[in-house]
């Protein structure tokens, strides 16, 4: 269990919400591989994905398993083309190694957006991970707004 995984754990636990932590084994960290391990519709995975910001920041924003990001709706959200963060800046920007971004315990040089694409989920649950390979946290939207306290909702997916 890395770092990050504790803090986030942690984190959930003062919150009341370490039960609906699910641990599985034998993931490969995608949407795909977690859905399946869960026999969810892999929508209900919720992705993390950090892109470099301005000044030495990262955008970080957490969408459904199957969106992908629209360069045109990022742009005119955040006001420059999206660029992936590189894996080697990941943990030091965001405070998650690459693969793992979740939406909780940010460091301050992140900013957290969570996309409209879950929303569609209202009234079933959604799986964010929680720093590590192989665990999830089950919420319903309103939880996961609360829990993570986003900037705000934005649409960058398709």
């Amino acid at each position: 269990m890395n770092e990050a995984e504790i803090k986030c754990r942690e984190y959930l636990r003062s919150k009341g919400f370490e039960e609906r932590i699910i641990d599985f084994t034998n993931t490969d960290i995608t949407a795909e591989s977690t859905a399946a391990a869960l026999d969810v519709d892999v929508d209900r995975i919720c992705k993390g994905l950090a892109f470099k910001g301005k000044g030495g920041t990262a955008v970080v924003v957490i969408a459904s398993g199957r969106s992908r990001v629209s360069n045109g709706r990022f742009r005119e959200v955040f006001g420059f083309r999206p660029s992936m963060l590189p894996a080697d800046q990941t943990e030091e920007l965001v405070g998650h190694i690459a693969g793992t971004i979740n939406p909780f315990c940010l460091k301050e040089t992140a900013r957290l957006y969570l996309d409209l694409s879950i929303r569609k989920h209202i009234g079933e649950t959604v799986f964010p991970g929680i720093g590590g390979e192989d665990s999830v946290v089950e919420l319903t939207i309103d939880e996961l707004e609360k829990l993570s306290d986003p900037v705000c909702w934005v649409n960058v997916t398709l």
